[in-house]
């Protein structure tokens, strides 16, 4: 009997969390079947994708050979390997120097600063005096964080007010790469998504604004709330970064808002978070964009279809009750989508997201607060 599986996948995705998850399902809603390459077999994209391969030290070139175009979700993968395998023919998009540059928030920072971009001033810290040094010419707090993208429910930011709580976080993050970067008194925090193919065409979505509480996103509201001129600044920036680093596919910048301006916090290669309101709010998704690029297609539009969104994200609780069992009640909620991840329910984990649209925030933020609550149980009011 004849396999019915494809002698060669149009598209490898590295990572199987809820952004594959939408992204397969943009690529399938083209046409084209992608193969996952996941940790887990109950992984969020893994449970829509039968097919998918699980994670082995040696098996990413292999799983490489039978894809065309190689792209990814997480920066969790090992630089080296992925630079070798390019070396050796394999087609990555991002290529190495973009992933590079989103995977290594040390050389990230470099690079932006050496191609004139505004960054936070920071340090490399090997031992506790690096950080010490660090902090004696502007004093506490700073920040620290980790050079590589921290683990799934594992913090990778600190502010750190004082001597002994830097030494604290030196203390317990001893087994990871630490950097040293200057606290921003931050009035809004930003993103732009630009999607760019590999000849250069680009397009950027409208910008968000984004609420973190804890370290966790929250709230995506778009448009920012900013002004044409900063918004038109923030997207050339954007271009600008995603031009110089020859990005192919989804690139988000995030940016700090100050009294000084716009200074660029960090770069995700990959669909972004602060994206999932594209699903709805937008005539192409970020999603669907990310794999028209990376296949080299034409690049579909990107304005707003209505005046507002607001994307929640629903996070487990303490108690561990799986947002799913409110579902009904959510669905009710007419004018709110809702998309649950299909994961089991721990505290702080992000399970689904809940997105409104309306004609402004306000009431695009009522709508997806109360279909986020009716997940919970609880009675928005």
């Amino acid at each position: 009997m004849p396999s019915e599986l494809p002698a060669l996948y149009p598209l490898g995705i590295v990572g199987a969390g809820q952004i594959a998850r939408m992204t397969h399902q943009a690529a399938m809603k083209l046409g084209f079947t992608p193969r996952l390459f996941a940790e887990r077999f109950d992984d969020s994209a893994a449970q829509a994708a039968p097919d998918a391969v699980f994670y082995h030290p040696d098996a990413l070139a292999g799983f490489a050979e039978d894809c065309a175009v190689l792209t990814f979700e997480h920066e969790r993968i090992d630089i080296g390997l992925l630079q070798a395998m390019e070396e050796n023919g394999s087609l990555l998009r991002p290529g190495i120097e973009t992933i590079r540059a989103a995977f290594d928030k040390m050389y990230q920072r470099r690079v932006l600063k050496n191609k004139g971009f505004n960054v936070p001033r920071f340090s490399e810290v090997r031992g506790p005096d690096d950080v010490l040094d660090f902090a004696a010419s502007d004093g506490f707090p700073i920040v620290l964080k980790t050079v590589r993208a921290a683990k799934p429910g594992e913090r990778g930011v600190w502010i750190v007010e004082n001597r002994s709580e830097a030494m604290k976080v030196f203390s317990e993050q001893s087994d990871q790469q630490l950097m040293a970067e200057e606290f921003q008194a931050i009035l809004k925090e930003l993103v732009v998504l630009v999607v760019r193919r590999p000849g250069g065409q680009s397009r950027c979505y409208p910008i968000t604004e984004i609420s973190i509480q804890d370290g966790i996103c929250t709230e995506i509201r778009t448009p920012a709330d900013i002004g044409t001129r900063l918004a038109s600044e923030a997207k050339d920036v954007a271009t600008s970064i995603a031009d110089e680093l020859q990005a192919v596919g989804v690139l988000a910048v995030e940016f700090f808002l100050t009294t000084e301006g716009l200074v660029v916090n960090e770069l995700a290669a990959r669909p972004h978070n602060a994206g999932h309101f594209t699903l709805e709010a937008c005539p192409t998704s970020q999603f669907e964009n990310h794999v028209r690029a990376v296949l080299d297609l034409p690049l579909g539009p990107t304005w707003a279809n209505a005046p507002a969104a607001v994307t929640l994200n629903v996070l487990g609780t303490l108690d561990g009750v799986d947002p799913a069992r409110g579902l009904p009640e959510a669905l009710a909620v007419e004018g709110a989508q809702v998309h649950l991840y299909g994961k089991l329910p721990r505290p702080r984990r992000k399970l689904g997201h809940v997105t409104a649209i309306g004609d402004d925030i306000g009431q695009a933020r009522d709508l997806a607060r109360r279909a986020e609550a009716a997940l919970h149980g609880r009675r928005h009011i």
